[in-house]
């Protein structure tokens, strides 16, 4: 029997071989991404699509770049969705991520949809940066789970990039809280930002009354203010005299304190500033009544101090009016 013959690459030469790099890497990611970037990304995926490792010094050493940028690099691209860095003893390795289109299986719209397409480009544009595939995932599944409309999903990413917070994470706590709400059209969401905006007015006008910071509520804080005005049923102007009397008692805002204020109020049936008014001013006059007759000094000591049997004082009485009683 004759010797089999064996095909096999020259292993050391490094330039054999190809490294598989996605057509959807290069349409939705490659093309924003910064220069040095793209380098990183395509220089690491070749290292480990061959089991190779590579130290980051090395690698940064390769592509001339500083530590700081190889770092800066990876972490853009975690965010991306294409690798996940893992921490162990203060290093970390780098795990590609396979690069696929996100599936449209289980949704009732398609990725490819030309309104979810447009969708797509306007949340990116608000974002500054394309989307991952589990961002467009999400959002998609969000049509299907909430019953959201594609403009529904775009005002939500739109408002949380007007508060600097476009995690996935967040913007899911936001979806969930407008799913709460009821929210399913553009209009439900046009009214419930308005609500939100005078809501958010209100507490601003509490804390400046308060001489506390107003920009940024904690949650605790708006959850009080929200129980004085939708529990309790207070408005802003009985809230801010409530602080007016906390302060006045401890010379500085105290929230449990405030709200110890309200609740006798609401359960003394003081609702406006009117009430508040009108029970200060009836207190006012009781004092006066009370304080009209002034005791001579020591006039209870003079009779409080002693004991009487009432029969043995009432016999006393009727004796003196019969003039039995000796003086």
């Amino acid at each position: 029997m004759g010797r089999m013959s064996v095909f096999t690459f020259l292993g050391e030469n490094d330039d054999w071989g190809s490294t598989p790099l996605s057509n959807y890497f290069i349409n939705h990611f490659m093309l924003d991404a910064p220069g040095e970037y793209v380098k990183v990304y395509i220089l690491g995926l070749k290292y480990c699509f061959y089991g190779n490792q590579i130290p980051l010094k090395e690698l940064a050493d390769k592509l001339f770049m500083s530590d700081l940028e190889i770092d800066k690099a990876l972490k853009y691209w975690e965010k991306s969705g294409l690798v996940k860095l893992k921490y162990i003893d203060g290093e970390y390795t780098v795990e590609y991520l396979p690069v696929v289109p996100p599936s449209s299986n289980g949704h009732s719209l398609s990725l490819y949809d030309p309104q979810v397409k447009q969708a797509f480009e306007a949340i990116e544009l608000t974002l500054g940066r394309p989307l991952t595939p589990t961002e467009m995932e999400t959002y998609l599944s969000w049509v299907d789970e909430y019953g959201f409309s594609l403009e529904v999903i775009t005002m939500l990413v739109s408002y949380c990039a007007s508060k600097n917070k476009t995690s996935l994470k967040y913007m899911e706590k936001v979806a969930i809280a407008w799913h709460d709400a009821g929210l399913k059209t553009a209009l439900d969401v046009e009214e419930y930002l308005k609500a939100e905006s005078r809501r958010w007015h209100d507490y601003r006008r509490i804390l400046k009354a308060l001489g506390m910071k107003e920009e940024e509520p904690t949650e605790v804080q708006r959850e009080m203010m929200d129980r004085w005005m939708d529990e309790l049923g207070f408005d802003v102007d009985m809230i801010i005299k409530a602080g007016e009397e906390c302060i006045a008692k401890l010379n500085e805002p105290s929230f449990p304190y405030i709200n110890k204020i309200l609740i006798n109020w609401f359960n003394e049936g003081i609702r406006s500033v009117e009430d508040l008014e009108s029970k200060k001013s009836s207190s006012k006059k009781k004092t006066a009544v009370t304080s009209a007759f002034k005791a001579p000094k020591n006039y209870f000591n003079s009779y409080s101090q002693r004991t009487y049997d009432i029969e043995d004082l009432e016999k006393k009485l009727l004796a003196h009016s019969r003039g039995e009683l000796n003086e």
